[in-house]
């Protein structure tokens, strides 16, 4: 087919699929294209005279470019010689009366893009999607807004175009009438598109935020290479119905529709307070995907944003700044940033026991054993891992300057840690959960537990029980604007605990996608870990005993007395 200034993008690359790379190297500003969601907006319902002004070129240049490409530019010259033929110009909008909902709206919600270069059409789509029954949408332009004129088209929402001078172009948008929920599959189609599928980061925190901005009686669609049960099972808590499509063994599309609330539900929802969680590693996401199911929890808060890192300084960070409401965070690592002066309290400890040193090639019965071998470790030298482990050592009679230590530069990555120790690039490292399992998993028997931390805890402290690892975190603030909240949140993490401990199979099929694995690997991670609530009052000999060690070893500088406001 020749391309045309009228024609439409998504039909030329139907049949030009490669189309779509060239287009994105003609102009920095097509850049944009890159992105899917942008790509999708624009294919469907731009021509290739709105490309050209996107791009800032003339419609004859763009089309010579891009029928060169697909080599077609002498059957161009032969039917527009001069670039100037009637077929090519662009289509004029149908000329209209001012329509009188205009005047009628009670309100006008303005949105002046004049001087922006940035692609802010999503930013009118969601614009588009909150207006209200008595609204109109303004939007001022500097060209006439084709692609989105043309979209309205197709939308069934009412529009008013008009020129006011060359560089001012107003469109006034009302919205069509809210359908209902019963068959909102019929126009499944009409939603915006998110393909996960090859994506680098976690897309968990992108879906979650498009979750948020979603409006009542709207939809998206993910599309993924297998069905998502965990994400299903986050999301329809959040007030979503969903539908499946398993395309191919390959390809699944979810839909995701929110529903709309009663007068009643719709208050108790706009009431809820919106939250950030975090948490440091992996190793909570069970708890957190058994959360996400309390109704009771999520008739409360509104998830802001959850981030789960691999990055232990950004989780800090996260806390240092405040950003983060609540945070499952390690109790060392807590313990130290306190002393800072923080408004910060942890209230529970939930992860125990969670120290393991691996070996690749053999078994090591005891820290001698690893004499000759290069133990790896997940974080610096001044960090906790090392501390617990010199600690442990010279509790045991060795001589710390005996054992070779490699550390993180500057925070080591447990997952970096895991795929050397499976490929034997490392034969000996220490981890924990869930990255422990994760390796003997993926070892294939290779891979051993050579040493368990709680094991030589025990021996060594029979009377203080367990090593306390991580727990739940309040932003002081949290605590005192909100403390039924918090008290929720900690009455259902206990129960999440109890469930997880009672259900690891269940468990395993609600968290194994989230955490990029396969369900066997979470059953032996949940078969291995220790998850145990303990309330911080409750166990606060054992925490006081763990700071206490770490003071020891060098880990922190000031007594645990200066702590105990961060645990009661």
């Amino acid at each position: 087919m020749l391309i045309l200034a009228k024609t439409k993008v998504k039909d030329a690359l139907k049949e030009y699929p490669e189309l779509k790379d060239f287009l994105v190297t003609l102009s920095p500003k097509f850049k944009k294209l890159k992105n899917p969601m942008i790509f999708r907006i624009i294919g469907q319902w731009a021509t290739f005279s709105d490309v050209a002004k996107l791009g800032n070129f003339s419609i004859c240049e763009l089309l010579h470019n891009v029928n060169r490409f697909i080599g077609k530019e002498d059957e161009l010259l032969e039917k527009a010689p001069n670039c100037i033929k009637e077929n090519m110009l662009e289509p004029e909008v149908e000329k209209i009366g001012k329509p009188e909902w205009i005047d009628k709206a009670k309100q006008i919600v303005l949105l002046d893009v004049r001087e922006r270069d940035d692609f802010f059409l999503p930013e009118v789509l969601s614009s588009i999607k909150r207006l209200e029954e008595n609204q109109v949408l303004l939007i001022i332009n500097s060209f006439n807004p084709t692609p989105l004129v043309n979209m309205l088209k197709e939308s069934g929402d009412s529009f008013y175009l008009e020129e006011v001078k060359d560089d001012e172009f107003k469109l006034y948008i009302k919205r069509a009438p809210k359908k209902s929920d019963e068959n909102w599959i019929e126009r499944k189609d009409e939603f915006d598109e998110i393909d996960v599928r090859g994506w680098d980061e976690d897309p968990f925190t992108a879906i979650l935020k498009k979750a948020n901005e979603t409006p009542e009686g709207d939809g998206f669609k993910i599309i993924q290479y297998f069905k998502p049960t965990p994400l299903i099972n986050m999301i329809e808590p959040l007030g979503f119905e969903t539908y499946v499509d398993k395309v191919s063994p390959i390809e699944h599309h979810v839909y995701f529709y929110k529903k709309r609330a009663d007068k009643k539900s719709k208050k108790r929802y706009s009431g809820r307070i919106p939250l950030t969680i975090q948490s440091a590693t992996p190793v909570v996401y069970p708890i957190i995907m058994r959360l996400l199911q309390s109704k009771r929890l999520m008739d409360k808060i509104k998830l802001e944003e959850l981030k789960i890192w691999d990055k232990t300084e950004k989780h800090l960070g996260w806390i240092l700044s405040g950003k983060a409401d609540i945070s499952f965070s390690a109790v060392a690592a807590v313990a130290k940033i306190y002393q800072k002066g923080l408004d910060i309290k942890m209230k529970a400890v939930a992860v125990w026991d969670n120290f393991f040193i691996l070996t690749k090639g053999y078994h090591a019965k005891s820290f001698s054993d690893l004499k000759g071998h290069k133990i790896y470790l997940p974080l610096v030298k001044a960090a906790p891992p090392y501390a617990v482990t010199s600690f442990l050592m010279k509790e045991l009679g060795e001589n710390v300057d005996d054992f070779k230590f490699v550390f993180g530069e500057p925070f080591g990555r447990p997952g970096e840690i895991k795929n050397m120790l499976i490929s034997g690039e490392i034969d000996t490292a220490l981890l924990r959960e869930p990255e422990a399992s994760f390796a003997i998993f993926e070892g294939k028997g290779e891979i051993v537990e050579s040493i368990a931390y709680r094991d030589i805890w025990e021996k060594l402290f029979p009377e203080k029980g367990n090593l306390p690892n991580a727990g739940v975190l309040f932003k002081g603030e949290i605590l005192k604007e909100y403390p039924e909240i918090a008290q929720i949140f900690l009455e259902e993490t206990e129960k999440a605990i109890d469930w997880i401990n009672k259900n690891p199979e269940e468990s395993a099929n609600i968290s194994y996608d989230i955490m990029g694995v396969i369900p066997d690997e979470v059953k032996l991670f949940l078969s291995r870990v220790h998850f145990e609530y303990g309330a911080s009052e409750k166990v606060l000999d054992k925490i006081t005993h763990y700071i206490d060690v770490l003071n020891k070893a060098g880990y922190g500088k000031k007594e645990f007395g200066d702590l105990r406001e961060l645990f009661i």
